[in-house]
Order: structure tokens, then sequence, then C-alpha cells
């Protein structure tokens, strides 16, 4: 194999790795962290979503969403889950924790200002092991007033 052959190997490998990395670049915070990921009042609006619950369906792709007869009845992360844990995320809307996820589905999209979603080790590191399925932090126009 030729010096040309490996570069070019070497180009391909870092552009692939490139791709994998940008998949949602509109999604990741502006320091590039990928256990936060913000949604804008632009994505908000963009997204079309009545309510904060479609709104996350449409924009938060690392969620799965449970629904029965058009009620919400769940949310978890996708991926490896927990037997022992809690896996449904914690919802905290204006610094209140919200204790029924059908909360998401009364809260009009309209009155959203940014939607957090901490995945993974950030959602522990400040919220505890309850927050171990991630945290949603929903801040709206009013800010709980």
């Amino acid at each position: 194999m030729g010096a040309s052959s490996v570069q070019h190997l070497a180009s391909v490998s870092f552009l692939s790795t490139l791709i994998a990395l940008g998949c949602h670049p509109a999604k990741l915070t502006p320091q590039g962290d990928t256990d936060r990921i913000v949604i804008t009042e632009e994505m908000i609006a963009r997204s079309g979503g009545q309510t904060a619950w479609e709104v996350l369906r449409r924009e938060a792709p690392q969620l799965t969403f449970g629904e029965r007869n058009g009620q919400a009845t769940g949310m978890s992360r996708r991926g490896r889950s927990s037997f022992v844990l809690n896996d449904s995320p914690m919802v905290i809307i204006d610094g209140a924790r919200s204790l029924d996820i059908k909360a998401l589905q009364s809260l009009p999209a309209s009155t959203l200002m940014r939607i957090e979603v901490l995945t993974g080790q950030e959602g522990t590191t400040y919220y505890g092991t309850d927050a171990v399925g991630g945290v949603i932090i929903i801040k709206t126009r009013t800010g709980g007033q």
C-alpha cells in the first residue's frame, strides 16, 4: 500500500467520523456538549408542535414516548435501560418538578421559551439518582408566575 493510499484511507476515516459526530449540529449547545440538548424558541416554532409533548417528540430523538388513546403514558430514554432505577426523565417546568408526565400535553408550545434535555451523567450530576433517565428542563415565557 503506497503513501497516497494510506493518506486517502486516513481522510476517509476522518470524514466518516466527522459525519457521525455531526448528526444534529443545531441541537447541540454552542460548546458542542452532547449531554445537553437545547431546543431554542426558534426550533420550537419550526417544529410545528402545539404542546411541549409534541415539540419534544419532534426535537428530542434520544427519547421514546408512550401514548394510549392520545394520552401520554410515559417517556424513557433510548438505548440501555435499568430494571432497578426509574428510567423516566425528570421533568422541571420553570424550576418546579412536575411528577405528572401529562403536564407536557397541557403546556402550549406558544408559551415555551426553551427546553433543555440533559442526558447521561449530566442529569445525575445536577439532580441525583432520580435523574438517571435524564432531565427535561422547560422555561416558559411567564416563568411560573
